[in-house]
């Protein structure tokens, strides 16, 4: 099991009602409240042992097709996912130290963890920086360079990291225009995959993809629109990263 930090009882109360995976808490970050965090330099991915499938965004596909396949959650609101493990529960990329599988992409929601920017309010545009409190990420002995405030303020660690929050979620907002536009046109359906290891054979199911046929048929005015806003070239990325299903299941023999 991970272990996680103690966090307050007022500090859960701050958090939203509902948490995006992986997160066991998401509390805005203050000096007053977290003055004395700082926030360790070497990463451990324990948090992720047990995820299979971890969202990405459109920008990401071109790195991670040659490491997992990429494949499309159901549902009304579909989102891209790599699958890094063969089995629910199981991620076969983190390794027993905590580490991820060395040569391989990790995915920017990863990275991004164990921060992420909440809205406000329903009504409101202003985003805010909140973490889960509960990562062994965080530390009170951290080094002073690696604190995230100083003298009251966000450090250059914390401005970092917000940067990166922010362009996360530009991304995440393209990414989701995308799925838009596939879902509109009837692009993504269900899909499986039978893996066959070493006598043992599973079946990899619940997920989808784009279908390739339905993508040919659509108007030439649709494609050309694709094409000029590069979301061809994503579908294709998507496509060559089944590929990887080949080697999916060598865990197996």
């Amino acid at each position: 099991m991970v272990k996680r930090r103690a966090v307050s009882r007022h500090d859960k109360q701050l958090q939203p009602e509902t948490l995006p995976l992986l997160y066991q808490t998401l509390v805005p970050l203050s000096p007053e409240g977290q003055g004395s965090l700082g926030f360790q330099a070497d990463r451990d991915f324990s948090f992720a042992a047990r995820a299979n499938a971890i969202p990405l965004t459109a920008d990401e596909f071109p790195m991670a097709l040659k490491d997992y396949p990429i494949v499309f959650s159901a549902g009304a609101k579909s989102t891209p996912l790599a699958l890094v493990g063969m089995q629910q529960g199981r991620n076969d990329h983190v390794t027993a130290d905590g580490s991820w599988r060395t040569g391989t992409y990790i995915p920017a929601y990863l990275r991004r963890y164990p921060f992420a920017l909440v809205r406000e309010s329903d009504t409101a545009e202003r985003n805010i920086l909140c973490a889960d409190l509960s990562s062994t990420l965080f530390s009170t002995t951290a080094a002073p360079d690696r604190m995230m405030f100083e003298d009251g303020k966000s450090s250059k660690l914390l401005t970092g990291i917000l940067e990166f929050c922010n362009r996360y979620e530009v991304a995440l907002h393209r990414t989701r225009l995308m799925v838009e536009d596939a879902q509109k046109h009837d692009l993504i359906g269900p899909s499986t995959v039978s893996i066959s290891r070493g006598g043992k054979t599973l079946r990899v199911e619940g997920f989808c993809v784009v279908s390739e046929e339905r993508l040919r048929d659509l108007p030439d005015d649709v494609l050309a629109s694709f094409a000029r806003r590069g979301v061809l070239n994503i579908f294709a990325a998507h496509q060559m990263s089944l590929s990887n299903f080949s080697t999916f299941g060598e865990v197996l023999a």
